[in-house]
């Protein structure tokens, strides 16, 4: 699914947002369907938004991240152990940002397989410029908003127990989860769950 999307900026505006997206998921396991969440956020307020745009744009996303999911991932990111609902909630924002994914696979993953597990924020700016030469759309970003879309995936990647922080560096954390999970992605989940250093 995320090699088709279109290259997009929005993650900096909605980052791992994962309380919600495990409040979205619970609602789903319960049966609710699109429109119902969409009406309970917009009149019960139920992710407790001041904008009313927030309130509908919010669960639209959550939706989006989870539609890529089958019903048993969902049910993880709702009821699962947090460090496993986290990693399976990260698949779903990958599966959903072609070019995070795309971090994922040739910086994160690479990296770690080589042996290195550091990755600092020139490398970062590399990928970018990589990827501006072969999309007008990237290549139209401004240096805040590269740098807003840096700061991001190293907040997510540390919030899902994927890094953490040295300074201005980036330390590589080899995910670990219930042993049980790794069966659950195979086929069109296995491309990202290799990219997360997830044993498929």
């Amino acid at each position: 699914m995320g090699l088709e999307l279109p290259y997009t900026s929005s993650i900096k505006d909605m980052p791992f947002m994962f309380s919600d997206m495990r409040r979205t998921a619970q609602l789903l396991c319960e049966g609710k369907t699109r429109e119902e969440i969409i009406e309970l956020s917009m009149t019960a307020n139920i992710y407790q938004l001041e904008k009313e745009k927030r309130r509908r744009d919010l669960p639209l996303r959550m939706l989006k991240r989870l539609g890529t999911l089958d019903m048993p991932l969902v049910s993880i990111v709702a009821n699962g152990r947090d460090e496993d609902a986290k990693l399976i909630a990260f698949l779903a924002l990958i599966k959903s940002d072609r070019l995070f994914f795309e971090f994922m696979r040739e910086i994160y993953s690479d990296k770690f397989l080589s042996g290195q597990t550091e990755i600092d924020d020139k490398e970062f700016l590399t990928f970018i410029e990589r990827k501006a030469q072969n999309d007008d759309t990237v290549a139209g970003w401004t240096p805040n908003n590269l740098v807003r879309i840096r700061n991001t995936y190293k907040n997510i990647l540390c919030e899902a127990g994927l890094a953490k922080k040295d300074k201005d560096a980036l330390i590589i954390l080899k995910p670990v989860c219930n042993r049980k999970i790794p069966a659950l992605l195979k086929g069109e989940n296995a491309p990202y769950a290799k990219a997360m250093l997830l044993e498929v």
